[in-house]
C-alpha cells in the first residue's frame, strides 16, 4: 500500500497559510516521525497528464522558497492507472480548484482499486455561498459530488464541518455509507519555532491593544469590531486596535474605511504582511483577542490566541466552541452590545481580567500538530491490521439487570420483533438469580452472577456510584467464556418497536454506531450520569478522539476483540473516574478505525423521557426502539392514551416534542432580528457580598410556545462564592419562577447554562421576566431586579386528535 498526497493546489497558489499550513505541518511529520507508511508527495503535470513525485529534499526547498521555487523537470512521473490495488489517494489540499477534476480522477482511482481519503476543512461554499466566489462555489460542489460518490474515509477538522457534510448528504438523498473522522488542527506552530526578537512594531506592542487576526473579509466581521472600537476609543483613548491580515474578497467598503480612518496610525493599526515572529509578539502582548467570524471549519486564530494565554472573544457558531470550549468568551448573536460590553467589562474589572487570564494559562491545553498527524496516520496504519467484519446469522444479546419485571417485557418484545437472537445472557445479583431464571423465552437464557465476572472488584462493588458500577460490569463481560466475538449489549428497558433486521447492527461490512448528543455540549452536572458525560468529554478530548455521546439507550453491537483493546486503554481510568462505557467504546474505536463503523443518528423513543430534560440536538428521523419508562404510562405522556400501538405512541411523543422544536425554531428566527436591532443584554452583573456573577448574551426578548419549557443558553462567569450555593431565579409578572443551579467550583468559574423557564401554565400573551440570583436561599433583588426580558408566549402547535 502506498499513500499518495496531491499538493497541486499548494504548488499552484504558493500560499503559506490556511489549508496549506495544515499540508505543510502534516508532511513535515510524515517525513520525520516514526510510522509504517510508504508515501509519495505528488503534483499534477497537466502537459504530461500524469503526476510528478516530489522528493523530500525538493519539498523542503519549496517550503523555504514557496513563492520562487521551480520544480525540477526530472521528477518521476506516475500515471493515474499506477495508483491502484489498495493504495490510498489522500486529498488534503484545496483540490476543488485543481485542473484535474475529482469526479473523473476518483472514478479512475476507484476503478483501479485505490482507496480515496479526504480532509475537508469547511463547507462554506455550500453552506454560505455568499462568502465565496461563484467559481469556487461551482468547483466545490463538483468536488463534493465526487466525495459523496467515491470516498472511503473523510476527515474533518471539527464536528461542525462533519455535521454540515452529513446534513448536505441527507438533503441530496445520498444513502451511501461513508466513514468519517474528526481530527482537530494543531495550534502550536509558532511555539515550535525559534522566536527572534522583532522591534519593528514595538511602538504598538507597548500599548494596551485588542488584536484581531484574520483575512479582512465579510465573513470575519471586522466591520463590527471597528464599530465597537470607535465607541471604546472615546472612553479609553489609550486603547489600541490592531487588525492583522491581508485584504480579502468582497470587502472594499471596510478596506476603504480603514485606509482613510482618522485613527489609523495612532490607535488603529492594520498590518498586512508580518512574519511569524511578529505575530507571536503580538499574541504575547495583547490585552485581549477578538475573532468573531460568522462561520469557521475550525477557527485556528481562536486556538492560537488561547494557546498564548489570551482572553479571546469569539462567536458561538459553527466550530468555535469546539476550539475555545469554556476558555473563550462567546458572542451568541454577534451583536454590538455583546462585543462592546464584554470588552468594557474586562477594562473595568481587573480582578475578573486577571482571574480569567490565570484560568486560561492554567487549564487550556491546545491541540498539537503532532496530535493532528497521529489522528490521520493511525487510521491509515490500522488499515493494515487483520480486522474483518463478518455478518453472522445470529447475534447474542447481553443484559445487565436487577429488574426482572422490566426484563420480562423486554425479552417478550425482542422475541416478537427480532429473529436473529442466538441466546440471551443476563448479568444480575446473586440474590436475584432464581427470580430471573423464571423468565420464559423462545431463545436460550443464561443467567450469570455478577460476582463471578467481577473477580477482585466484587468486594467493594456495591459502594461504587452507578456509572462506575456499569463500567465494571460491562468491562467484565469479556471474562465470560460463553461470550461471542460479536454481541449486542443493551439494558433491560431497551425494547424494539418493530421488526429489526440484522443490518440494523452490521451494514456494508461495518458496525453501525448510534449517537444522540455532542459530549462537548453536555453542561448538566446534577447526576452521576451527567458527571460521567463530562468526564468522557475531558478524557477523550485529551487524546484528540471524537466527542459524540453513544449512550443512546438502545441496543448497540460490540466487537469483543475491539472491546478488549478499549478496556486495556481505559480500564484503570474508569476505576478512578466515572466514565460512560458506551461513549468510551465507540469514540475510541471510531477515532482509530473509522472504516469499520457507520455513525448514525439514534432512533430511540423516550430518550429523553421528557423533552425538557435537555436540548434536543438530534431528533430521530424514525423510531425502532423504545427506552421503556413505566412512569410515562402511569403518570406521564402516555397516561390515558387508549391506543398504545407503536404508530400512535410515536404520534403522541412527536406531539410532545412539537412546542420544544418550535422553541428552537423561534430562537433561530428571532436571533436574526435581535442581532440586527442590537436587542441583547451584553453583560448582566450580579454583585453580592460573597462574590460577583457575570451573565453574557441574554436577549432583550424571547418568544416561546405555551405548554413547554423554554431554555436560554448563555455563558456565565463567577468570582468568589466559595462554599455558597448559587442559583439563578426568574420572576414572571411578579410571580416567582423556577430555580436553576449554577455549577461553581473554586475562586473562578467559567461555564455555560441552558437557563430553563417554565411556560407550561402561561396563556398566550406578553410577560415581564426578571432575572435574579439566589445565594444560600436568599434572593439578591427579588421582584425588583433591574434585568428585564420581555417574554412573548405563542399558541401551542399541537394536534391533540390522537389523545
Amino acid at each position: 500500500m502506498i499513500l499518495y498526497i496531491d499538493i497541486s493546489n499548494y504548488v499552484t497558489t504558493r500560499s503559506h497559510t490556511g489549508i496549506q499550513r495544515v499540508v505543510r505541518e502534516f508532511l513535515y511529520r510524515l517525513h520525520s516521525s516514526e510510522h509504517t507508511l510508504e508515501y509519495k508527495i505528488i503534483y499534477f503535470d497537466l502537459e504530461e497528464f500524469k503526476f510528478r513525485v516530489i522528493t523530500y529534499d525538493e519539498f523542503i526547498l519549496f517550503l523555504e522558497d514557496t513563492k520562487g521555487h521551480e520544480f525540477s523537470k526530472d521528477l518521476t512521473l506516475v500515471a493515474i492507472d499506477e495508483i491502484s490495488n489498495g493504495d490510498i489517494f489522500f486529498d488534503m489540499d484545496g483540490v476543488w480548484n485543481n485542473s484535474l477534476k475529482r469526479p473523473y480522477l476518483y472514478k479512475q482511482l476507484s476503478g483501479n482499486g485505490a482507496k480515496i481519503f479526504n480532509f475537508i476543512y469547511d463547507l462554506v461554499p455550500v453552506v454560505l455561498p455568499k462568502y465565496s466566489h461563484q467559481n469556487t462555489v461551482r468547483n466545490f460542489i463538483t468536488f463534493l459530488y465526487a466525495v459523496y460518490r467515491y470516498s472511503s474515509v473523510v476527515f474533518f477538522d471539527s464536528r461542525s464541518a462533519e455535521k454540515d457534510f452529513l446534513d448536505i448528504k441527507e438533503q441530496i438523498q445520498n444513502s451511501r455509507n461513508i466513514s468519517t473522522r474528526v481530527a482537530k488542527l494543531g495550534s502550536d506552530i509558532f511555539q515550535s519555532n525559534t522566536i527572534k526578537s522583532n522591534n519593528k512594531y514595538e511602538y504598538v506592542t507597548k500599548t494596551k491593544y485588542i488584536l484581531f487576526v484574520g483575512t479582512l473579509e465579510p465573513r470575519k466581521n471586522q466591520t463590527l469590531m471597528l464599530d465597537v472600537f470607535e465607541k471604546l476609543s472615546l472612553e479609553y483613548p489609550q486603547l489600541n486596535m490592531i487588525f492583522v491580515g491581508k485584504g480579502g474578497w468582497k470587502n472594499d467598503t471596510l478596506l476603504k474605511r480603514l485606509k482613510h480612518h482618522e485613527l489609523l496610525g495612532n490607535s488603529l493599526h492594520w498590518l498586512e504582511n508580518i512574519d511569524d515572529a511578529t505575530l507571536v509578539t503580538l499574541y504575547q502582548e495583547a490585552f485581549l483577542c477578538v475573532y468573531i467570524s460568522s462561520y469557521e471549519g475550525f477557527g485556528l486564530p481562536v486556538a492560537e490566541s488561547l494557546s498564548w494565554g489570551n482572553i479571546t472573544i469569539t462567536s458561538k457558531n459553527s466550530s468555535m466552541y469546539e476550539v475555545g470550549k469554556n476558555f473563550a468568551d462567546y458572542l451568541r448573536y454577534n451583536s454590538f452590545n455583546e462585543l462592546y460590553e464584554t470588552i468594557d467589562t474586562y477594562l473595568n474589572n481587573n480582578n475578573l481580567y486577571e482571574e480569567k487570564k490565570a484560568y486560561i494559562k492554567k487549564n487550556y491545553i491546545p491541540y498539537s500538530w503532532d496530535m493532528t498527524f497521529s489522528s490521520v496516520v493511525d487510521v491509515m496504519e490500522n488499515l493494515n491490521k487483520d480486522i474483518a467484519i463478518a455478518t453472522p446469522e445470529k447475534l447474542q444479546f447481553v443484559f445487565i439487570s436487577i429488574d426482572s419485571k422490566n426484563m420480562i417485557g423486554t425479552i417478550e418484545a425482542i422475541d416478537k420483533y427480532i429473529d436473529f437472537v442466538s441466546s440471551y445472557i443476563i448479568i444480575t445479583r446473586a440474590d436475584m438469580i432464581e427470580e430471573f431464571e423464571a423468565i420464559v423465552s423462545t431463545n436460550n437464557i443464561e443467567i450469570i452472577d455478577e460476582n463471578s465476572i467481577l473477580g477482585e472488584y466484587a468486594d467493594d462493588f456495591q459502594n461504587q456510584d452507578h456509572v462506575t458500577k456499569n463500567w465494571l460490569l460491562r468491562t467484565s463481560l469479556v471474562n465470560l467464556e460463553s461470550l461471542h466475538e460479536q454481541f449486542v449489549m443493551l439494558d433491560d428497558d431497551n425494547r424494539p418497536l418493530k421488526n429489526i433486521p440484522i443490518t440494523h447492527f452490521i451494514e456494508d461490512g461495518k458496525y453501525n454506531a448510534y449517537y444522540f448528543y455532542d459530549l462537548l455540549d453536555w453542561h448538566n452536572k446534577q447526576t452521576d450520569y451527567d458527571i460521567g458525560q463530562s468526564n468522557n468529554r475531558d478524557i477523550l478530548d485529551k487524546d484528540g478522539f471524537e466527542l459524540l455521546s453513544y449512550s443512546s439507550h438502545k441496543p448497540q453491537i460490540i466487537d469483543k476483540k475491539l472491546f478488549k483493546e478499549v478496556i486495556e486503554y481505559y480500564f484503570e481510568i474508569g476505576l478512578s473516574t466515572p466514565i460512560d462505557e458506551w461513549s468510551i467504546y465507540f469514540n475510541y474505536l471510531i477515532s482509530k478505525y473509522p472504516f469499520l463503523f457507520n455513525k448514525k443518528r439514534f432512533d430511540t423513543l423516550n430518550w429523553p423521557a421528557n423533552p425538557s430534560d435537555w436540548n434536543l440536538t438530534y431528533l430521530p428521523t424514525e423510531y425502532n426502539f423504545e427506552n421503556y419508562y413505566e412512569e410515562l404510562y402511569s403518570n406521564g405522556v402516555f397516561r390515558g392514551v387508549d391506543d398504545l400501538s407503536t404508530e400512535n405512541k410515536i404520534i403522541v411523543k412527536n406531539n410532545q416534542f412539537l412546542p420544544y422544536k418550535k422553541n428552537q425554531e423561534l430562537i433561530e428566527s428571532t436571533a436574526i432580528y435581535q442581532q440586527k436591532l442590537n436587542l441583547i443584554h451584553g453583560v448582566l452583573k450580579f454583585e453580592h457580598n460573597y462574590g460577583t456573577l457575570f451573565c453574557y448574551g441574554i436577549p432583550y426578548y424571547v418568544e416561546a410556545s405555551t405548554k413547554s419549557w423554554f431554555k436560554i443558553p448563555f455563558n456565565y462567569k463567577a468570582i468568589g462564592f466559595k462554599d455558597a450555593k448559587v442559583e439563578l431565579l426568574y420572576w414572571i409578572n411578579g410571580d416567582r419562577g423556577a430555580l436553576n443551579s449554577l455549577d461553581l467550583s473554586g475562586e473562578y468559574t467559567d461555564n455555560i447554562i441552558n437557563f430553563a423557564i417554565s411556560c407550561t401554565s402561561l396563556a398566550v400573551g406578553t410577560y415581564s421576566l426578571l432575572m435574579d440570583i439566589v445565594v444560600d436561599g436568599k434572593e439578591l433583588y427579588g421582584a425588583s431586579s433591574p434585568y428585564l426580558i420581555e417574554l412573548y408566549i405563542k399558541e401551542e402547535s399541537i394536534d391533540d386528535s390522537n389523545r
